[in-house]
């Protein structure tokens, strides 16, 4: 008699880990193999479906614990029972907690309620990945959340006990940055651009609490980039200042949108650009802004047609450009110009790829931008410039006009890589992005269909020479056969 279904009382107390295959236990049974897995009951059975998605999902535990030590994630996955996920490491030590012989750390299981499926595991992946990188950078905190249950034993200091300013938070954070960053001009982007941009939107005023909190998230707008990345830097600033607010800023969080598609000039707009910039604009003429117009058109030159960074302009070595033996008219970088650049030095020079434009915008009569004051107010007033001109794209615009120009030409993508500055792996990523239609059509046009017809045309021309070195040879012919045929008849006629 077939054994039956069990019911649903049955199935949530039955213990998968207590199975057994021709007295194989479960745990002992070789997870990639869980599709081979049999139980004492028939394939149908309730408990040989769970047994099976119990050894699938360990073996996929297996396998993401594979690729985090790869990429050397300490932090890892595991099965706290048949239907949860936690993760397992070395972290401090708990507030009242002590490690062997005295040790400041010791290895946890942290339990965050990950359910033993697909979604389960990726949620865990990322989840270790964070503590890691936490742990990385010494800024791991034992948090209610972290705790579980033992935050009920634990007394931890409550947000609205804390005196201390959210300005004076900041300041501390800041000295904790510079430990392990250096403090150059990369540095300081990243602290200005990735860090205190977003911080500033707390009330500096005020103690750090759940309510400045949702101040500063509600200063952005849902589905956007601001709310993505202020999100993601008051986690960090939370779990550094011991605060609890992670249920608050998920309230708040936002998916990370698709970046918008810039709008890339082509060569004609370009040159009509380079028109725009040098048009004067006495409402602009002030003190703060002495720029002639020529040299906006030089730095809107040299940007077009080297695809420099903006900032890279005020890094180029004018003596070594304008030099007699510069006969390629390569451009170099010297990085102590600007206190660095984005990616050190480049590995060799920058070639123009459209060499007359040269001559076209006048690049070898350097006519120097105004560059008293910060870089960053430099390449401010450029952008500024392009705005109050109506060109209709940004400076950056001009750098992946750039990359694209060097597709169309079919310059290899590391020789590219090379010219602007960063790996082939930024350059697939980052520039293929923002070839639109037009541009893969135009490129499609030059480099297949310019192509085949100029081999059309070659045929067509090689089809006519040949049938005139045909015609020509029949002339010839018929020129020798006339006169065979008269030396044939004058033979005839001397010997009558």
């Amino acid at each position: 008699m077939p054994e039956k279904l069990m019911s649903n009382n049955e199935a949530s107390t039955y213990d998968i880990r207590n199975a057994d295959y021709d007295g194989i236990a479960i745990d002992t049974w070789e997870p990639a193999k869980w599709k081979q897995w049999k139980a004492k009951h028939s394939p149908s059975d309730e408990n040989v479906k769970m047994e099976r998605e119990y050894l699938r999902i360990k073996h996929a535990v297996g396998q993401a614990n594979l690729a985090l030590s790869l990429d050397k994630v300490k932090v890892k996955l595991k099965l706290t029972s048949a239907k949860t996920i936690g993760l397992q490491g070395t972290f401090p030590c708990r507030p009242g907690d002590v490690g062997k012989n005295g040790s400041p750390s010791k290895q946890y299981t942290i339990s965050f309620g990950f359910a033993a499926n697909d979604i389960g595991v990726k949620t865990a992946v990322v989840k270790a990945r964070e503590l890691d990188l936490s742990l990385i950078t010494k800024q791991f905190q034992w948090t209610p959340e972290l705790l579980g249950k033992q935050a009920q034993k634990i007394a931890l200091p409550a947000p609205e006990d804390s005196t201390k300013l959210i300005s004076e938070w900041i300041q501390e954070y800041e000295r904790e940055f510079w430990k392990t960053h250096e403090k150059n001009r990369q540095g300081i982007r990243t602290w200005e651009t990735h860090y205190i941009r977003h911080l500033k939107k707390l009330p500096p005023d005020e103690p750090m609490s759940l309510s400045a909190l949702e101040k500063a998230l509600e200063k952005t707008k849902p589905n956007t980039s601001g709310r993505f990345f202020l999100a993601w830097q008051l986690k960090k600033f939370c779990e550094f200042c011991g605060i609890n607010g992670l249920k608050t800023i998920d309230a708040y969080a936002t998916p990370k949108p698709y970046p918008s598609i810039r709008k890339v000039p082509t060569d004609e707009e370009i040159i009509q650009g380079f028109n725009k910039i040098g048009m004067p604009l006495s409402a602009f003429a002030t003190k703060e802004n002495i720029t002639k117009p020529e040299q906006w058109q030089w730095a809107y030159g040299m940007l077009a047609t080297y695809g420099l960074r903006p900032h890279e302009l005020y890094a180029i070595d004018i003596e070594a450009f304008i030099h007699p033996h510069n006969t390629f008219h390569l451009v170099t970088l010297n990085p102590r110009l600007t206190e660095g650049t984005k990616t050190g030095e480049r590995s060799c020079g920058i070639p123009p790829l459209y060499p007359h434009w040269i001559e076209l915008f006048d690049l070898k009569n350097v006519k120097f931008p105004y560059n008293e004051g910060k870089l960053s107010n430099k390449t401010a007033k450029l952008y500024i410039r392009f705005r109050v001109t109506n060109i209709g794209f940004r400076p950056y615009e001009l750098r992946h006009a750039y990359a694209i120009r060097g597709h169309r030409l079919q310059v290899p993508i590391k020789t590219m890589s090379d010219y602007m500055g960063h790996t082939v792996q930024e350059h697939t990523k980052t520039y293929q992005r923002w070839m639109n239609e037009d541009a893969n059509l135009e490129i499609y046009r030059e480099v297949v269909i310019h192509r085949q017809g100029t081999s059309k045309e070659a045929l067509k021309a090689r089809i006519a020479e040949l049938e005139a070195e045909n015609q020509a040879i029949k002339a010839e012919n018929a020129t020798l056969k006339g006169l065979l045929i008269q030396h044939q008849l004058g033979e005839v006629m001397g010997n009558g």
